[in-house]
């Protein structure tokens, strides 16, 4: 399924309107916040219908989950081109089983869970809350693509650098040649930030730039650390491939307009995460020429030099750029 899909689910006291762009929404929140009952609305209104009092806006079906738990794969795998929602009384979602049928599968979820799920590669602009404005209920972003937690940019060249990354591939390879304020350490793996961060010296300023298109299990924990230090930066742009993408150093048609919608062109059955798709556009576009051919093991010196380097930091936030080259 593609696409970004509007769905509002109204009775007479309640509304409930938001958007589903990706294969896997995640809903969080405490207790009373409007998470069941919202599944209740669009569960009482497949039982019923019309009869039910409550209408379902949306260009494709949406379903909750229900009925026998040790039933779940044959009962998911019945529903195509749907929106899912389950609620995380039922565990099966934080199985491996239950990543596999996702990324096979032609539907969206959307998983009303406070606990992360560690084997899902979902985003983190991807993680909503529900807040109470007037006398509807209105999804909100939880997370952002830039969790800014200082108001002075000057501050971070009062202390020594280190910039924290994902992996030791393409990105740490483009970022630690970049990198002319401080030092640049591949943390190895998202469960490997919070320790990475924690055991930071003080007087270093932390900066951790993570793909957000699949951070999302482990971002609460990373912000609470990096809050209680107050001197964590964090970037999650959607990928590094996506910076790449985004500086217009390769030339792919229709690129503008795939950045700006990438939910009309990112099958969620082909690509269980937006950082896939951007990979293998990147790859794709470029696997012809020897000079450009991206390689996520070794990324080739066409853009770590000269101005192609200058165009991929230049889509970085201002903070950031003042570290790179």
């Amino acid at each position: 399924m593609k696409n970004k899909h509007h769905v509002v689910v109204e009775s007479k006291r309640l509304k409930y309107e938001f958007d589903i762009k990706r294969n896997i929404t995640v809903i969080q929140g405490d207790s009373a916040s409007g998470k069941t009952t919202l599944l209740d609305l669009l569960g009482t209104h497949s039982r019923y219908g019309k009869e039910s009092g409550i209408s379902v806006q949306s260009d494709v079906p949406c379903v909750v989950f229900g009925g026998d738990a040790s039933l779940w794969k044959t009962i998911l795998e019945a529903y195509q081109d749907s929106i899912v929602f389950i609620d995380e009384d039922y565990p099966f979602i934080y199985s491996k089983d239950f990543a596999e049928l996702v990324q096979a599968s032609s539907n969206y979820f959307v998983l009303i869970t406070r606990q992360p799920l560690y084997n899902l590669p979902y985003s983190v602009q991807e993680i909503y809350g529900i807040r109470t404005t007037g006398k509807y209920h209105y999804p909100e972003q939880v997370y952002h693509e830039f969790y800014r937690i200082y108001d002075d940019s000057n501050e971070i060249l009062d202390k020594e650098v280190l910039v924290l990354v994902e992996d030791s591939k393409s990105g740490y390879q483009f970022f630690s040649k970049a990198c002319k304020q401080g030092e640049c350490v591949s943390v190895e793996g998202n469960s490997q930030f919070v320790g990475k961060i924690e055991n930071a010296e003080e007087n270093k300023k932390v900066v951790v730039i993570a793909d957000g298109a699949a951070f999302g299990a482990y971002v609460a924990k990373v912000t609470t650390i990096a809050k209680s230090r107050k001197d964590v930066m964090l970037y999650f742009p959607e990928s590094f491939e996506w910076l790449i993408l985004k500086s217009g150093v390769i030339g792919i048609k229709d690129l503008d307009d795939i950045l700006a919608e990438p939910e009309k062109y990112i099958e969620s059955r082909e690509f269980l995460s937006w950082e896939r798709y951007f990979t293998d556009l990147l790859m794709t576009a470029t696997a012809d020429d020897s000079i450009k051919k991206y390689d996520k093991s070794q990324l080739k010196p066409y853009y770590i030099e000269g101005k192609n380097k200058d165009a991929i930091i230049a889509v970085l936030p201002e903070e950031l750029r003042k570290i790179m080259g």
